[in-house]
């Protein structure tokens, strides 16, 4: 067999049929392959790019299913892979498994600056789990093998595959089996701690059952290891609040009684409010990341810390822990969740405090979004993520792009249904939202998918419009158009005196690039075509977009501002 044939039949074992990518000279021979065995649905991205963000989409979308899928990404040398680069350090922070397989100029000309050639293991090396470069055909398979074991074993992360193209070509003998089912690598350095620490855990129910005012703070993790029932049981159980990273929203209910929403830079009053005032912090797969704890001198004050990670590097890294628990989160709140010890504490005058935070702008903001429109006339995003929550009842899949929509749709839909929430968290990736929806609406083709996009980040992949018409992929798009890059917008307002600096953006026609690509749109200006234009969307079978006029003054508070604590919160817009 070739090389070629031994990358498509570990692909295939592993289940994989979706390939994004964009050919080219050095992956030339696999995508040659590809077209003869007819075996994987290739998506053609418009931009390198864009074909890893679809990839992460399948893989955000199945992370915590019985069968998850990778997202598998190809590009050729140098540029190709150069291009990927974002994406792939977009992955590694929002721990999200990833594969890309990159072709390379043939060893013989490696380190001679030959046409496109790049040093893509170098160059990946820190931003990914591992990677690696096959030198001889009867590694190939192996490899490919390995590399998606590191990528979903443990705390998830992409992967590299650089292939000479050479050695794609090679040919062997050998027969090769690997089940997939069973096959574990000999990795001895590779750190994975699956099982909690029996003696930790009642170190930390002791904890809980003492403490007066708890805090669960909910994480990424709960929703990869699909443990969002059990964290609900516990919370339950024990009687305490939770606030979630923002990557932990839709791990249970948002509009769940014990829910405080989303905490952090842009979290709810009443979640920021009781993080300040805890005696215990309980954490569930979150890093302790600055858009969560803010300065870090003035975080947690003389609360106890009990945090269950699978990573150990994460564990005591920014926050000095009392109980640290590195095991899998699923595995730890089944055993908490069920825990004889765990009493269940009325806590009445720790709710009555969480009631006043929560009381203390819920008014004002709901005025503001009823409402609807700022003061040149203009919508307000608030309102049209909150009439999208009412419309689908908060059941249909959120994806966002990065900006002042993404914090919105963060705080203002209603997340019913579990793992329904993508968005670009640690890195901040503008133009991650279209590209990513395409991959999560293809892992998940019976569930309604949004892509909600500013004007600035949806044109950066505005390009994968082509790939949605060609494949004509069911993705529901809502652009708020306000002119401005808005999150930087808000800054300058904020702490810039008004001074808005590359921030304005002069925009193209919208409705005619939409009818370039052969997809529906409407625009809304008005508050009365805000459903109507949402309920179309919505009911029509296949891609659509709606352009929102927006209002470009429009900011979301609460806000924590950069280098300073909790407790420096803005909660109401300075005059």
């Amino acid at each position: 067999m070739k090389g070629t044939e031994l990358v498509l039949k570990a692909l295939k074992d592993k289940g994989v049929k979706y390939i994004f990518g964009y050919t080219g000279g050095a992956i030339m021979p696999i995508f040659d392959e590809m077209e003869k065995q007819k075996c994987f649905q290739f998506i053609m991205s418009r931009h390198e790019q864009g074909a890893a963000f679809m990839a992460q989409g399948i893989s955000r979308a199945s992370v915590g299913t019985s069968h998850p899928r990778t997202g598998v990404c190809m590009a050729t040398s140098g540029p190709g892979a150069m291009n990927l680069v974002t994406a792939v350090a977009d992955a590694i922070m929002d721990s999200c498994p990833l594969l890309a397989i990159t072709g390379q100029v043939a060893t013989g000309v490696i380190a001679t600056d030959a046409f496109q050639e790049s040093d893509v293991v170098g160059v990946m090396m820190p931003i990914t789990k591992q990677t690696y470069m096959p030198l001889s055909v009867d590694k190939i398979e192996e490899t490919i093998h390995e590399a998606l074991y590191v990528a979903w074993t443990g705390r998830g992360g992409p992967v590299v595959v650089d292939i000479p193209k050479d050695i794609q070509l090679q040919e062997t003998d050998a027969d090769y089996h690997f089940d997939p089912e069973t096959y574990e690598p000999d990795l001895p350095g590779f750190l994975y701690s699956p099982s909690p620490d029996r003696d930790r855990i009642r170190q930390a129910v002791a904890l809980v059952n003492k403490s007066e005012r708890p805090i669960i703070l909910c994480g990424h993790g709960v929703i990869t290891s699909n443990a969002g029932r059990n964290l609900q049981k516990f919370a339950e159980k024990a009687h305490i609040p939770v606030a979630f990273t923002l990557h932990g929203l839709s791990a249970i209910p948002v509009d769940h009684p014990l829910s405080l929403g989303m905490v952090g830079m842009h979290g709810t009053v009443e979640a920021n409010r009781a993080l300040l005032n805890t005696d215990l912090i309980i954490s569930f797969c979150m890093r302790f990341d600055d858009r969560v704890t803010g300065n870090l001198d003035l975080f947690g004050g003389d609360a106890k810390v009990i945090h269950v990670e699978i990573d150990p590097s994460e564990i005591d890294k920014n926050v000095k822990t009392t109980v640290a628990i590195n095991a899998d989160t699923g595995q730890t709140l089944n055993i908490l969740a069920n825990d004889h010890e765990l009493v269940n504490k009325p806590r009445r005058v720790w709710f009555d405090q969480i009631e006043q935070y929560r009381n203390e702008i819920k008014a004002a903001t709901q005025k503001e979004i009823e409402t609807g429109l700022g003061a040149e006339g203009e919508l307000l995003v608030k309102t049209i993520i909150t009439r999208l929550s009412d419309i689908t009842g908060g059941k249909d899949i959120i994806v966002a792009d990065v900006g002042q929509h993404q914090m919105m749709a963060a705080r203002f839909y209603n997340y019913q249904t579990p793992n329904s929430w993508f968005t670009s968290g640690g890195a901040g990736t503008m133009g991650c939202s279209l590209p990513m929806a395409m991959g999560v609406k293809l892992a998940r083709p019976d569930e309604r998918v949004w892509s909600i996009n500013g004007d600035g980040g949806f044109q950066m992949n505005i390009q994968e419009l082509g790939a949605i018409m060609e494949h004509n992929i069911d993705v529901k798009i809502l652009l708020m158009n306000n002119g401005y890059l808005g999150m930087v917008r808000q800054w300058q307002t904020l702490f810039y005196d008004g001074r808005y600096a590359g921030t304005p953006m002069k925009n193209p026609n919208f409705e005619a690039i939409s009818g370039a690509y052969g997809i529906p749109y409407l625009k809304v200006s008005e508050l009365d075509q805000i459903d109507g234009a949402l309920k179309t969307a919505a009911e029509h079978p296949g891609a659509f977009l709606v352009e929102f006029l927006c209002d470009p003054s429009e900011i979301v508070l609460p806000m924590v501002p950069a280098g300073g604590g909790i407790g420096d919160m803005i909660v109401t817009r300075r005059t």
